[in-house]
């Protein structure tokens, strides 16, 4: 169940390619935000899904466990955050 700005957290487990406890294990590392609880569970901001998604990967590349999977996908979103912070300075120089 999806609302506007928000994944669950069984399609958040989908989209990553992890298990249950795979996701509840990076939950108590803190390596993800849970910021809505409804009625059928916990629920995700969409914007770290992409994050999620690209240190899964890496995970898998590098046999990585989850804790190392949760570091990397901490400096993946702060890389995320830099790219468009370096976009926006550049089209402000650029105008």
């Amino acid at each position: 169940m999806r609302s506007s700005g928000y994944i669950d957290f069984k399609e958040m487990a989908a989209r990553c390619e992890l298990s249950d406890d795979e996701l509840y294990e990076l939950l108590e590392y803190g390596a993800l935000p849970v910021i809505y609880v409804n009625s059928s569970g916990l629920c995700f901001p969409l914007d770290c899904v992409g994050a999620a998604q690209k240190a899964a990967k890496i995970k898998r590349d590098y046999a990585l466990d989850l804790f190392a999977m949760g570091v990397v996908m901490g400096y993946v979103q702060r890389i995320d955050e830099l790219e468009l912070a370096n976009m926006q300075l550049r089209t402000r120089l650029e105008s």
